[in-house]
């Protein structure tokens, strides 16, 4: 009880600790019996003798057991209500003496308050245990902060100032359990979704640097994200961090929508062997522009869509509303990367692929077709073949 007492007032000091509370240890009152074991001695009383005087006269001694059918009943011996019914009518209760004290007395029982300190103590009103142990609850809750931080401050707070008696401990459990077991599977659970998007984009291109391109719109997403986060003012908790997983997952959907038509674009224009410089960087913004409008066009819905999830209220309105900042935040940072950020690093890549494959070849790179100069310009000269139109 003391101990649970001070832990509670240290808790009490703490910032973010409401509603500390100790279990009250007292609550009933509890008949206790003590055997004076010298006067025990002296008056020739057996502890056996006063365990059976004990047990019958306040809770009675099963002495038989009547059968009726299936059923049994106990038949047990009690003192009378009068002779039970209050501290001394306890105390005068008649323990048997044994031996040459019954002889050399002429009463062959004494008093049960003449061998024994009888009175009433306060106790428990419920006795707590687990694994074997008495246990004593002191419950808090924590408001404004984050739980998992409260309770690392917490448990060094009672370590340095809470002397604990011999045989007692403080172990702690709560709701803050439930985050710690979420925050570890999210250690797991965040890089494998990383390693997965990359393993798709590896296996839809079958190149390892165009999928190393998307990662920046994922990047993109994360700052968007958490600049959102931090401007609603939300904490951190598993719902924000599940929104972070969907917001990666859909700013690399949308890079992948604009890496397709970049990739198409410069396959349609012949390739890089067949293409120059100027024909590489024209074929990347024509591919550039052409996806613009419907890659707009889908992350507007998206945006449209979960928007007024921000003002949600009512039932799961508290889970909805973190996990769909993260999410908007993301899709609008990841925009910009993706429409100038990753057709100039697509460019840089094909351009620095082109350079090698000239250099490999050994051959002087395509120069673009001539154009006329105008109207006027002749056409090279073309050979025609006479035929004769009569024939001799």
């Amino acid at each position: 009880l003391a101990a649970s007492e001070q832990a509670a007032e240290l808790l009490r000091q703490m910032p973010g600790a409401v509603d500390v509370v100790a279990d009250p240890v007292r609550g009933k009152g509890y008949l206790d019996i003590h055997v004076n074991r010298q006067a025990a001695a002296e008056w020739g009383v057996r502890g056996s003798d006063l365990g059976d005087v004990v047990e019958t006269a306040l809770g009675g001694k099963a002495l038989a057991q009547l059968v009726a059918g299936r059923e049994r009943f106990p038949v047990r011996l009690r003192f009378p209500r009068l002779d039970r019914d209050d501290l001394e009518a306890i105390r005068r209760l008649p323990v048997p003496l044994r031996g040459q004290a019954a002889a050399a007395d002429r009463s062959p029982t004494v008093a049960l308050g003449q061998v024994a300190d009888i009175r009433i103590a306060d106790g428990p009103a419920s006795i707590k245990s687990e694994n074997g142990l008495l246990r004593n609850y002191v419950r808090l809750n924590v408001h404004n902060r984050d739980p998992v931080q409260f309770v690392r401050e917490a448990r060094q707070r009672l370590q340095e100032h809470l002397t604990l008696p011999q045989g007692v401990y403080l172990e702690w459990t709560g709701q803050f359990e439930h985050q710690v077991r979420a925050r570890n599977r999210l250690w797991m659970v965040g890089p494998a979704a990383l390693l997965l998007i990359l393993a798709i984009l590896y296996v839809t291109y079958r190149d390892f640097t165009d999928a190393l391109l998307v990662l920046p719109a994922v990047a993109g997403a994360l700052a968007g994200g958490l600049f959102l986060q931090w401007l609603l003012g939300y904490k951190t908790s598993v719902t924000v961090a599940m929104g972070y997983i969907a917001c990666c997952g859909m700013a690399a959907s949308t890079g992948i929508i604009m890496l397709v038509d970049l990739r198409d674009s410069v396959a349609q224009a012949g390739g890089l062997a067949n293409l120059t410089l100027a024909e590489l960087k024209e074929a990347v913004l024509r591919g550039a522009v052409h996806r613009l409008r419907p890659k707009l066009l889908t992350e507007a819905t998206t945006i449209l869509g979960l928007a007024p999830m921000l003002w949600a209220t009512g039932i799961g309105s508290e889970v909805i509303r973190p996990m769909t900042a993260p999410v908007l935040g993301g899709i609008l940072i990841a925009d910009e990367v993706i429409d100038l950020l990753l057709p100039v690093m697509f460019y840089w890549v094909r351009r620095h692929r082109w350079l090698r494959l000239h250099a490999a070849a050994g051959a002087p790179a395509p120069q673009p077709a001539p154009r006329a100069a105008n109207n006027d310009s002749l056409s090279p000269p073309e050979q025609f073949v006479s035929t004769p139109l009569f024939r001799n």
